[in-house]
This record gives structure tokens, C-alpha cells and sequence, in this order.
């Protein structure tokens, strides 16, 4: 064999000894890294304020089969991804990613001899570089330094179902951030007072200026609600709890669905503060139609 050939054999070998060297050195190193890499502590707490056994617990196995659930899954499992490729070990981690996550069901109505629930809101934190969401829907904050520290309150809430509702079929109204069940003694106030100067209305024509009129006393949410459960058979408020079932049943997968947007938002994100009032503030980050309930039934 030629000298040169020889030579270039020689350097062929030599070449793929050592880039077999080094994948396995950095194979070694990969799986060293993997096996001391800080893992996710992930603290999971559902908050029921309605009093039905079966929606609150630190583990989402106890939690029963509702849209609830498939909201605390899902949103659980999005954050925990988010977090893993966060930290994805790179060994500036002093210890454990530590992530709280909270799931509060608040009901529309609070019944008589219940306190009225009060906002639910997270502590400040006072870790250089974190970050902050606030919205009626979740809100979150996240830090890194000296460890990745998150915490979150997702808020499934039956009268933001409603008010979304209501804004996007276009009833004006102010947001009231944040929306707390209504006392039922209220609320019943609110279900005559609809009865007597609408659905009792002396004629068709009267309808329109009873409409206007009482939209003006009403929340929004509960005005959405009372349109769309009435002109059924029977006692009217007979119709109002189907009817918040049918819209928190078919509105649940656009609320999960708008939720992870605003989760993808802010892990994606360097802006320090993130803050929305209305679901109309989400038209540039979530399409509305996917959320938008055009029929109850």
C-alpha cells in the first residue's frame, strides 16, 4: 500500500476513535446529568366552595369524573411540561423545581347560612426576575433564582362562564374582578325581579323597554343566564339550574382551552406582567368562537 494511502488510513482510524470517544463521554456525562437532575415537585390542591362531595382533595385520582377533573388533568399536566423543559437540568439548580398549584371551583350562588367566598389570591413573591399573570381565569407566578419556584391558582368559576358568555354575545357590562358567588337570598331577588318586569311584561311590544330596563339592574352573567333559560314550560326558575349545567358543561372545553393558552403565553413569555380583565382582551391570543356558546340547548 502507498505511503500516502497508508498515512490517511492511519488518520481515518485515529478520527473516528476519538468522535467515539467523545459520544461516549458525552453519553457518561448526559446520564450522570439525568440521574442527580433535580425532579419536579408538583403540589396539587383542588378548593371546592360549592360543597359537592367529590370536588376537592390533594390528588386528582379523587377527584369524580366531571369537566372539573378533565380541567385539573390538563392543566396540571401542561404546567408540569412546562416546568420540565425549564429546568431540563442544566446543573444551575440549587435544588428541586418547587410547583403549588391550586384548583378552586366556585359555584354562582352561596346558599343561605354560607359565608361568601372571597378572592382567592397569591402571595407576592420577592425573588429577583419573577413573573407575573393575573387574570380572572388563572393567575401564576414564577421565579427562578435561586430555584425555580412556581405557583398557580386556576379558577373554575360558573359566573365567569357566564359573563364570558355574555360579552361575547354582546351585553355590555363592566368586569367585577373578581366575580364571587352570589348570596342566594340575592339571587332569588334577582330571578322575581326578572319574572315580574319581563316574562310578565303586559305585551310583546312592552318586552324590548322591560329587556332594556332590567339590563340595567342586573349582572351581566345573571342576564345572560335568565335569557337563555327562559321561554321554556313551567316555573322559570325551574329551568335556571339546567341551564347553568348545559352552559359550564358546553362551554368547559373552550375554558380549559383558553386557560392553556394564557399558561403557553406566559411560560413563552419575558414579559415581567401579564394582565387581562375581559375574555374580549383574548380575541389576539384565543379564537372566541372556540369558547362562544351561540345556543344552550
Amino acid at each position: 500500500m502507498p505511503v500516502n494511502l497508508r498515512i490517511r488510513s492511519y488518520k481515518t482510524i485515529a478520527i473516528i476513535f476519538i468522535a467515539s470517544l467523545l459520544i461516549n463521554v458525552l453519553a457518561i456525562k448526559s446520564t450522570y446529568s439525568q440521574q442527580n437532575c433535580p425532579k419536579v415537585q408538583t403540589s396539587i390542591q383542588s378548593i371546592d366552595e360549592t360543597g359537592v362531595k367529590g370536588l376537592s382533595g390533594t390528588s386528582i385520582d379523587t377527584l369524580r369524573d366531571s369537566p372539573f377533573k378533565n380541567y385539573v388533568t390538563i392543566l396540571s399536566q401542561q404546567v408540569s411540561a412546562k416546568i420540565d423543559e425549564i429546568a431540563q437540568c442544566q446543573g444551575d439548580l440549587k435544588s428541586s423545581p418547587e410547583v403549588k398549584l391550586f384548583f378552586v371551583y366556585r359555584p354562582l350562588v352561596t346558599y343561605t347560612g354560607a359565608p361568601i367566598v372571597g378572592p382567592f389570591n397569591l402571595e407576592p413573591t420577592q425573588s429577583s426576575g419573577t413573573r407575573h399573570l393575573d387574570s380572572p381565569w388563572v393567575k401564576l407566578t414564577f421565579s427562578r433564582s435561586p430555584t425555580i419556584v412556581v405557583r398557580a391558582v386556576f379558577l373554575w368559576n360558573e359566573r365567569q362562564f357566564l359573563l364570558d358568555q355574555a360579552l361575547m354575545s354582546g351585553i355590555r357590562g363592566s368586569p367585577t374582578n373578581p366575580l364571587v358567588p352570589i348570596d342566594d337570598g340575592i339571587f332569588r331577588q334577582f330571578i322575581q325581579d326578572y319574572t315580574d318586569s319581563v316574562l310578565l311584561a303586559p305585551s310583546s311590544e312592552a318586552r324590548p323597554a322591560a329587556e332594556a330596563s332590567i339590563s340595567k339592574r342586573l349582572p351581566p352573567d345573571i342576564l345572560w343566564l335568565f335569557r337563555y333559560a327562559s321561554g321554556q314550560r313551567g316555573p322559570f326558575y325551574t329551568w335556571l339550574d339546567p341551564a347553568l349545567n348545559s352552559a359550564v358543561t358546553r362551554g368547559a372545553s373552550g375554558y380549559t382551552d383558553l386557560t392553556k393558552a394564557l399558561v403557553d403565553q406566559f411560560f413563552t413569555s419575558e414579559t415581567t406582567e401579564i394582565r387581562y380583565e375581559s375574555v374580549l382582551d383574548l380575541k389576539d391570543l384565543f379564537t372566541l368562537d372556540r369558547y362562544r356558546i351561540n345556543q344552550l340547548r
